[in-house]
């Protein structure tokens, strides 16, 4: 083992230094997430017993369950207890998207750029890579674990003690360790980052729906899915300890597993053997279009089938969210039956306004995804071929950012379509087809406003295309949280996410709009025109 080793510890600190600026950006995020969550639901709850009821009562709606997770039942809720029950879920997708794509670039994407090849040709053992990167990925999870406690120990919610504070950073700290080993297990089994990525990511998606169905509907069940246990600790009531030992044990045996390939395995070969192509290829291959369809075809159908399901998965949910009003008396004596159908169409078009972001930010990370990989088929040197024939670099250029765009497009309409009509076989009363074409309306532009954002970045500073995640993860946050943290009104109105926030409950404003397709078609010129100057060594 130590043989296979050698040399790792090399390796941990150069992967720490060139990872520092995207961890770092990500540490500051989720403290942020963590301190203001804590410190927005502190301020609430103090507010009085009426406000606290009002929270609790919005979060147990099956809308919300489905978002965020179920509240636990308790007799008495406090502000730790609201505060697990909200961000549990939340925070476990935000560190996962942080530590699986970093676990991959470490591990498989080394290995494809041809870096590990030259570095294992030196004194370097075969399992070295995979060790530095579990490694980083504990070393960045205890950081995190440590700025969690702290911040939740100085605001000193109420409900909660030391106890209770360093048991939820632990959880929170082996769900990093969970998701960051699944992805390390997924590099070593495929043979590329491509492939990886989109098996990561479909676990991920597929314990967030698992957790979703069950939730609502068979709480017992919801330990089928990972982000389940996490749920199923319980921070600040029962503590299990139990369901966070699970979620270790299954870490440790994934990282095992990943480690035990990696030392058996050729260096750039992969578990699961890709099919084999043509002997020959197809004709229609000559352009460049259709060799990005050929190539990405496999992400786009993965996007756009999961899209579909949880689209359905959402749109299913609405009936209960349109029946709460029903349930409640004071509400049944107050108003006639009129009156309580309009008020329910309301809510539940407020939830599909609410849902609206988040598919929002699905279609934008699918097309963005496809235009980033521009400068990265650039950088291994994919493209040297093509840029030594005919195609000129607007055409190359254009035809990955169309590609983007399209591919963006497609997945929020098939969301979209499935959430609405699933949720409208669900609803007692139907919701009309106009309140689906305000959803396209103001969806549309603002996907293409912001993969255009994204093009214009890989065209003009490829090197700081990372920050968009930032500014789109920022305004969805603030978008999902601005009601919940009593944030202003406007305050969400530095992305897209604000421009369309009153959609479907009213038409998105012609202002807005305008700036949206304005921007879009300005932000792709510059981004043809950047690309059209870059050195292909950028």
């Amino acid at each position: 083992m130590r043989h296979s080793n050698r040399n790792a510890g090399y390796l941990l600190r150069a992967n720490l230094k060139q990872n520092l600026k995207f961890s770092l950006i990500w540490l500051v995020i989720l403290i942020m997430m963590i301190a203001s969550g804590a410190g927005k639901l502190e301020a609430a709850f103090a507010g009085g017993a009426s406000g606290s009821k009002e929270i609790v009562k919005m979060l147990r709606a099956p809308g919300m369950a489905a978002m965020f997770g179920a509240m636990p039942k308790v007799d008495t809720y406090n502000t730790a207890i609201v505060f697990a029950g909200v961000m549990v879920v939340f925070m476990i997708i935000l560190q996962a998207l942080w530590v699986m794509p970093l676990m991959i670039r470490n591990t498989r994407g080394q290995e494809e750029s041809g870096l590990l090849e030259m570095v294992r040709a030196r004194n370097v053992g075969r399992t070295a890579a995979i060790t530095a990167a579990s490694l980083e990925l504990l070393i960045d999870s205890a950081i995190m674990g440590i700025l969690y406690f702290v911040s939740l120990a100085a605001v000193n919610m109420g409900g909660t003690d030391l106890y209770g504070d360093f048991l939820f950073s632990l959880g929170m700290v082996i769900a990093n360790l969970l998701f960051g080993t699944i992805a390390l297990l997924f590099a070593q089994l495929t043979n590329n980052t491509r492939t990886a990525n989109m098996l990561s990511y479909m676990v991920l998606t597929a314990a967030y729906l698992v957790r979703l169905v069950t939730d609502i509907q068979h709480q017992n069940l919801t330990w089928l899915s990972p982000i389940g246990w996490f749920e199923k600790a319980n921070f600040y009531t029962d503590n299990n300890v139990w369901a966070l030992g699970l979620a270790l044990l299954v870490s440790i045996l994934l990282a095992a597993s990943a480690t035990m390939i990696a030392r058996n395995r050729d260096l750039g070969a992969g578990i699961i053997a890709e099919r084999t192509g043509r002997a020959k290829a197809a004709g229609w291959l000559r352009s460049i279009p259709a060799l990005l369809w050929r190539t990405e075809r496999g992400l786009f159908a993965g996007w756009l089938i999961g899209a579909v399901v949880f689209g359905g998965v959402m749109g299913s949910v609405l009936g209960g969210v349109g029946d709460i009003l029903k349930t409640n008396p004071l509400y049944r004596k107050i108003l006639d039956v009129g009156q309580i159908n309009a008020a329910n169409q309301t809510m539940v078009l407020s939830f599909l306004g609410m849902y609206l972001g988040i598919f929002v930010a699905l279609a934008v990370t699918a097309g963005v995804q496809v235009a980033f990989r521009l400068k990265r088929d650039d950088n291994l040197g994919y493209l040297s071929v093509i840029h030594a024939e005919k195609p000129t670099r607007t055409t190359i250029s254009v035809s990955y950012y169309c590609f983007g765009l399209l591919a963006g497009v497609f997945v929020l309409s098939a969301g979209l379509l499935a959430l609405f009509f699933t949720g409208n076989t669900v609803l007692s009363h139907p919701l009309p087809l106009k309140y689906l074409g305000r959803l396209f309306a103001a969806s549309v532009p603002a996907v293409i406003s912001f993969i255009a954002l994204g093009i214009a970045l890989v065209g003009l500073w490829p090197r700081l295309s990372s920050l968009f995640w930032l500014y789109m993860g920022a305004g969805l946050i603030v978008q999902i949280f601005r009601g919940l943290f009593d944030l202003p009104k406007h305050a969400g109105n530095f992305t897209p996410f604000g421009w369309i926030a009153n959609v479907p409950v009213e038409n998105v404003d012609h202002t807005w709009l305008i700036v949206m397709v304005v921007s879009a078609i300005v932000l792709f010129i510059l981004g043809i025109a950047g690309y059209r100057r870059q050195d292909l060594s950028l």
